[in-house]
């Protein structure tokens, strides 16, 4: 009786807040190598859903007409540091979870814990890495940290190290930029549309640019309602970006003229709001890692709408647990694509 009346109550929370779409909207596919724990997605040039595992060192591409999945090994190097401290992982995982085509025509990943950059050439499929110079020894000492394409380089951060680099194209050569704040933690990553490098402290609980003509970075407070700023994936109208704020469960935007922060607060509790994402239409789509929702906030409006996927109980935990990390838009299937860590799949939501 009692698991029954646990069961109802959840049910009857879910249907405050949640719209049921209909089940032939999603289509789901599994990866091939169980347990891999498919973790970041981005569209590549060639116009595939690329991925990340964060459980096996692997890179895969889904053919999303064909529904082909094909899988890439991220060859183990021995970094200096702190690769020597996992023994049993090496060659295993790096629990890495971030890739993002470059603007050089390659796709471009993390190598989590390893702290190195990983690239694939989409037509040779050859994938090499890069271990930068001079190594940080703290660089990502946990394994979530972040990348974006610059016209000349990626940026990425080494989260613990404390740090945002770039790498170049055509020389290979990295440049760090250490963040003024004292254990700021640099994670989400992203370039706007006037060159700025944008980047979030999660425990400095702030928002960062660099400017890389002079090498300056300027901070930007936050609020405590946007506590542990985590991915930075969305710029409207040329002025307002976007982010996630993990730990405070809301949507964070910046003005890029004024500095003005403005916080939506998601409306279902505890959901640790992970990655976002916008769509054709303006909506900034964000993943919810412990509800199994797809969300999105109507900027115009405020409202954020919540999209129940078939055959779970979304509140206030998912039932079953996906752990859902990426939420990517892909505008040539106007879909919406999403991660399930622990089912080892990719979900597909179509939009009108």
């Amino acid at each position: 009786m009692l698991v029954k009346g646990c069961c109802a109550t959840l049910v009857a929370l879910q249907s405050l807040y949640v719209t049921a779409a209909p089940a032939s909207r999603f289509k789901f596919y599994d990866l091939p190598t169980p347990l891999s724990g498919p973790c970041d997605l981005t569209t590549g040039p060639d116009g595939a859903l690329w991925g990340q595992d964060q459980f096996v060192n692997k890179i895969f591409r889904i053919d999303t007409n064909t529904s082909h999945i094909q899988e890439f090994e991220i060859p183990f190097t021995k970094a200096p540091f702190p690769a020597s401290l996992l023994p049993k992982l090496a060659g295993r995982t790096a629990l890495a979870c971030a890739i993002q085509p470059g603007a050089d025509g390659n796709i471009y990943a993390s190598n989590g814990v390893y702290n190195q950059l990983v690239r694939v050439n989409p037509t040779t499929k050859k994938v090499d890495v890069f271990t930068p110079k001079p190594f940080n020894i703290l660089g990502d000492l946990q394994p979530f940290n972040d990348l974006y394409a610059g016209p000349t380089g990626m940026y990425f951060t080494q989260t613990t190290g404390n740090v945002v680099s770039h790498f170049d194209y055509k020389t290979h050569e990295f440049k760090n930029y250490p963040v003024p704040t004292l254990e700021g933690s640099p994670l989400g990553m992203f370039v706007s549309h006037d060159g700025y490098a944008w980047f979030a402290e999660f425990l400095g609980n702030k928002i960062g640019r660099l400017d890389p003509a002079t090498g300056h970075i300027k901070e930007y407070p936050l609020p405590a309602s946007l506590v542990g700023p985590a991915v930075i994936r969305v710029e409207t109208e040329n002025r307002f970006i976007y982010f996630t704020s993990f730990l405070g469960n809301a949507i964070g935007r910046i003005d890029e003229h004024t500095g003005e922060v403005v916080a939506y607060p998601n409306d279902t509790p505890g959901a640790l709001a992970a990655e976002d994402t916008l769509d054709s239409k303006g909506n900034v789509w964000f993943s919810s890692t412990t509800n199994d929702l797809l969300n999105y906030l109507t900027p115009s409006t405020g409202k954020i709408t919540h999209i129940k996927e078939p055959s779970v109980v979304a509140a206030p935990v998912g039932i079953p647990p996906y752990f859902e990390i990426a939420m990517h838009y892909d505008p040539g299937s106007n879909s919406i694509y999403f991660t399930e860590e622990t089912a080892s799949r990719v979900g597909r939501y179509q939009l009108d």
